[in-house]
């Protein structure tokens, strides 16, 4: 049997409403949407989740998913680095973050020694080819769609058949899939 996978993706903290304060109303109810879909995946039979350990929704979501498994739960968290200094001219608060998470991961993968101009390409076509879906903190705007790499992953996952599941990061709403949208 297959072990079904998801990856998460989502904007840079800077196109949300809230940036970064992660305290605010709207970015606590996408947190408890990831979450709750998190959970809905698990309970289908989804129990490995890839992350980039990017700021916002890949973080949030490894950080989720650590929570779940520091109850006993078998679920796996693969953290998926682009390069090795990804998180060098990050806070502090980050940093700490990013490296608590990579310590406390399944494993640890990293396709780059250093920054290489096509490094994030190569992390999101490694994230959707080992994923049925994406979890996606996600606005399909055009204006917005070719300028950060997150569409790049959402685009690339749609080629390749994957069941995108988005959060919107203005509202909070979530378009929910199918669980066999994402079957390979």
């Amino acid at each position: 049997m297959n072990t079904l996978a998801c990856a998460f993706a989502g904007h840079n903290p800077l196109r949300f409403p809230f940036g970064y304060d992660e305290e605010d109303y709207l970015c606590q109810q996408i947190k408890a949407t990831l979450l709750m879909q998190i959970l809905a995946l698990y309970q289908n039979g989804v129990t490995a989740f890839y992350s980039n350990c990017e700021p916002g929704a890949p973080m949030w979501g490894a950080e989720l998913v650590l929570g779940l498994q520091r109850r006993g739960s078998d679920i796996q968290l693969h953290c998926v680095l682009p390069y090795e200094e990804q998180a060098t001219k990050w806070t502090p608060q980050l940093r700490n973050r990013y490296f608590s998470i990579a310590e406390r991961s399944t494993s640890e993968y990293t396709l780059c020694t250093h920054y290489e101009h096509d490094c994030y390409l190569l992390c999101n076509k490694y994230l959707v080819n080992r994923s049925n879906f994406v979890l996606a903190v996600y606005d399909d705007d055009p204006l917005i769609y070719r300028m950060e790499p997150v569409s790049h992953l959402i685009a690339y996952a749609k080629n390749k058949n994957r069941g995108i599941i988005t959060i919107h990061p203005d509202t909070g709403l979530l378009t929910p899939i199918t669980i066999t949208q994402g079957l390979k």
